[in-house]
């Protein structure tokens, strides 16, 4: 997992005018293009939920969330974060405000979930479940934040988090 790039943002507010200054903008964003897989980490059982971080930075977060019974969240909603949401394994089904289904996805479907748009999910069946979060932060992730609309569940806030180049647990 690799933090420390430039910001994009930053690179933007940039003077771009000139052939010289558009290129060095080009080479700067395309050094910081990142090719990832993701493969599940071996030997680590996972009771409810895990987050795998794949990559972080101030403009964006991807990570692979492992889901098995008992790892669905609560309606919430984050002001300042597009999400897209795409199933690698297993099936999950997303709900709205109410519990009204948003709909049930299967392997390589998913869902854009724009800012402030409110949703909760569940893992559907008895497959684990692989599910791919790509986050796009507008405002940086500094501004992110998670407004939880209904009561967070018993078990949330104890999610595993691993290093998903590594494989090692960052927290229990």
């Amino acid at each position: 997992m690799n933090s420390n790039n430039v910001s994009t943002v930053d690179l933007v507010k940039d003077d771009l005018r000139g052939a010289p200054k558009k290129e060095a903008f080009h080479q700067k964003c395309e050094a910081n293009m990142f090719p990832f897989s993701f493969k599940r980490p071996e030997g680590i059982d996972i009771p409810q939920k895990a987050i795998v971080k794949i990559k972080q930075n101030d403009n964006e977060s991807v990570n692979v969330q492992i889901l098995n019974d008992g790892g669905d969240n609560n309606l919430h909603y984050h002001p300042n974060t597009d999400t897209v949401w795409f199933v690698l394994q297993g099936r999950i089904r997303f709900y709205g405000p109410g519990d009204k289904v948003i709909g049930e996805y299967g392997v390589h479907e998913g869902i854009v979930m724009p800012l402030g748009a409110r949703y909760w999910f569940e893992k559907l069946g008895e497959e684990e479940a692989h599910l791919l979060q790509v986050a796009i932060f507008p405002k940086g992730q500094a501004n992110n934040k998670r407004i939880d609309v209904s009561g967070k569940l018993k078990h949330q806030g104890t999610n595993m988090h691993i290093d998903g180049a590594t494989g090692v647990v960052i927290k229990r």
